[in-house]
């Protein structure tokens, strides 16, 4: 009969330790939280729905499926641009003829040329990650086709270094063209 007893009494302190255990876990929770429930969130929801009036039939989230409708619309596109050639830039004329005036001139900074696309896209999100805008524009030279990845135009070119240094202490390789 002894051996009974034992065999009862281990499986009985198993069970009050445990349950020991837990109740100790649960103050700890509670004096760690300053909360009268452990485990709940203390993120202070919003009571009150918002007054669609305030937005003026504006959709607020407009700007991150710009404008489209549909859901099947992609967030990013790349713009397939034909690059102009030498002859094409010379006979354009200037978009604002006050600025390039003064200037002449005005710089751009190519953050990447890549044979894949995919590979110029996850550049340039990676600049939109850093709060830049870039533009991959496909061009075609002696039979080969890039992709590039632009960023301006820039009207100075102190504009245009200036970020071309940030974009190389992020990681970007980078370098500042002079369009004419």
């Amino acid at each position: 009969m002894a051996f009974n007893q034992n065999k009862g009494s281990f499986w009985l302190g198993l069970m009050l330790g445990g349950l020991l255990g837990c109740v100790a876990c649960a103050t700890a929770a509670l004096l760690i939280t300053n909360a009268p429930i452990p485990f709940v969130e203390k993120v202070q929801k919003q009571a009150d729905p918002v007054d669609s009036a305030a937005l003026d039939g504006k959709d607020p989230n407009a700007l991150l499926y710009e404008g489209g409708d549909s859901k099947d619309d992609p967030l990013s596109a790349i713009k397939t641009v034909q690059a102009p050639t030498a002859n094409q830039r010379a006979a354009e004329q200037p978009s604002n003829a006050a600025d390039q005036a003064a200037t002449g001139e005005s710089y751009s900074i190519q953050a990447g040329a890549f044979r894949n696309a995919k590979d110029a896209e996850k550049v340039r999100t990676e600049l939109a990650f850093i709060a830049l805008e870039a533009d991959v524009v496909k061009s075609t030279d002696a039979g080969i086709t890039l992709y590039r990845v632009y960023l301006g135009p820039f009207e100075t070119a102190r504009e245009a270094n200036e970020l071309q240094q940030r974009l190389t202490a992020n990681g970007f390789d980078a370098m500042v063209i002079r369009n004419k």
